[in-house]
């Protein structure tokens, strides 16, 4: 009878398992999050490459080879080409190409948490992961963008790397650099902090922990610089210098104003940013001090935890001192802070521990129990607040407006008509034939936005020098600003609108 019970009581908990699995991954997979900008401009890269055979960007002039071919690498984008090739060109294909990344980051992060922390930190560290408003992991890995699949690879690195700690052989060790190569192929932003991190774990074991080897640190090092560079050369050859050299100017002009951006005023803000409630509700601070004390001991574990430190400090520094402060751009740091913060509340709890034996009310209040019983609900409110939010955002999403205006563009528009935008995700959603503003506009844009620059529409004058006959405003687009529509109103009409979608058609006089 009791072995009865205890296997429906397994089977029950992995029912329960699977559920929410398939609600926190697969439930309305194509309307939340809903596309947008970034999303959209990543996803015309495999559609283009499944309909022309081009791996570029593609606008009604021809074309583009730069971009958004660079935003994502080829570990994202050619495997949902794939799915295209096989399933057809859709959303839904697309997603579920991504929640298979997203299903292996988050087993990969559970065994390096468990690795280094033991399972019930794990599932901590794991449900930190996915509740955090701040991480936002669900809502990025759920739509085509390179965070996710990136740090997969620096998990899957990771884990390999410390399972053996100073024990892999050369194979296993350039198997590793590999990984962490394919992270900075995903999403150029991973080099900045995987290169310096790997440099500095191999100088701090020279010079401070003296218990690993050269070749530890030297071959993932090697292998990863040189899977990046062997990368690079092929979009060289694919995309020709001239490319390649208009491709660099676009990611310095974007860094400029968005990753290597120096102000004192933006730094105050990003640094308030990172401590402010919304950010692990306070802990993420104290996390991060505990982090740096248990990276000290000059063990095989402290120089683990040390490598973790590290990326997660360089990039949280990064983003404080110099970049613009969208909390995305943070990242890594917050995802490997989860661990951090699991630890610590284990072990200031001693693993959750409570002593009843004076009775539940009177035991409230001991002084063995009532600073962990507080500590608990900070955690319980840190997690389950968060994912309360989360998971309303799945089940009830915003009504599908790209998919309303797609909809009315197939039954009302001739594919071959010029319609002017600044939505990409439109040019997914539909084969018409869109022109888009060049992407060099976006370092315009924030620059804009964020610093008073100079207006987007004085750089760009499409709609009134070639005056297409279709103009469709988005968000993105009344965002920046770019379309004067109170001056193209006597050329313009409203046609129709579905949310913060409005589409115009020219007026012939």
């Amino acid at each position: 009878m009791g072995k009865r019970l205890s296997n429906n009581r397994t089977r029950l908990l992995w029912l329960a398992g699977i559920l929410l699995v398939y609600f926190l991954v697969f439930h309305n997979l194509t309307r939340f999050p809903i596309p947008w900008f970034d999303e959209g401009s990543h996803l015309h890269v495999p559609k283009t490459l499944v309909k022309y055979g081009v791996y570029a960007d593609i606008s009604s002039e021809g074309f583009r080879y730069y971009g958004p071919t660079i935003g994502v690498g080829p570990t994202v984008m050619l495997p949902i080409a794939a799915a295209f090739k096989l399933f057809g060109i859709g959303l839904l294909q697309a997603r579920l190409v991504m929640a298979l990344y997203l299903l292996a980051a988050i087993y990969t992060f559970y065994r390096l948490a468990d690795h280094l922390a033991g399972k019930w930190t794990a599932w901590l560290a794991l449900a930190l992961l996915l509740s955090s408003r701040s991480v936002l992991f669900l809502q990025y890995g759920r739509q085509l963008l390179g965070e996710v699949p990136g740090i997969f690879f620096i998990f899957l690195a990771l884990y390999l790397w410390f399972s053996r700690w100073n024990e892999n052989d050369w194979k296993r060790l350039a198997l590793i650099g590999l990984f962490f190569g394919l992270a900075m192929v995903t999403k150029y932003q991973y080099l900045l902090f995987l290169a310096p991190t790997l440099i500095l774990s191999w100088l701090l074991d020279i010079f401070y922990y003296k218990t690993s080897t050269h070749r530890n640190f030297l071959i993932p090092g090697i292998v990863a610089a040189g899977s990046f560079g062997i990368w690079q050369l092929l979009t060289l050859q694919y995309l020709g210098p001239s490319t390649t050299l208009e491709n660099l100017a676009l990611l310095r002009a974007s860094a400029e104003g968005a990753a290597f951006n120096f102000s004192l005023t933006q730094l105050d803000a990003n640094f308030g940013e990172l401590t402010s409630r919304a950010v692990y509700l306070g802990a993420l601070s104290p996390a991060l001090v505990y982090g740096f004390l248990i990276s000290l001991p000059r063990t095989r574990e402290g120089q683990k935890w040390s490598v973790l430190f590290l990326l997660a400090a360089l990039n949280l520094v990064w983003f404080v001192v110099a970049s613009i402060g969208w909390i995305r751009y943070a990242f890594l740091g917050l995802v490997l802070a989860s661990i951090f913060i699991a630890r610590l509340f284990w072990v200031l709890t001693d693993g959750f521990r409570f002593d009843w034996s004076a009775g539940w009310f009177r035991s409230l209040f001991e002084t063995k129990n009532a600073p962990r019983l507080a500590l608990s609900f900070w955690l319980a409110a840190i997690i389950l607040i968060p994912f309360g939010k989360t998971a309303l955002d799945i089940a009830a999403p915003p009504p599908p407006y790209a998919m309303q205006m797609a909809a009315y563009l197939n039954e009302n528009l001739p594919l071959d008509a010029v319609i002017e935008t600044w939505e990409p995700e439109m040019g997914f959603l539909t084969d018409h034939n869109y022109h888009y503003p060049p992407n060099a506009l976006l370092a315009v844009a924030v620059d804009h936005v964020y610093y008073n620059g100079e207006p987007v529409q004085e750089h760009y004058d499409f709609v009134q020098t070639e005056k297409p006959p279709y103009l469709l405003a988005g968000v993105f687009s009344k965002w920046t600003e770019l379309y004067p529509l109170e001056e193209l109103m006597d050329e313009y009409e409203l046609i129709a609108t579905f949310g913060d979608y409005d589409l115009y058609r020219r007026v012939e006089k």
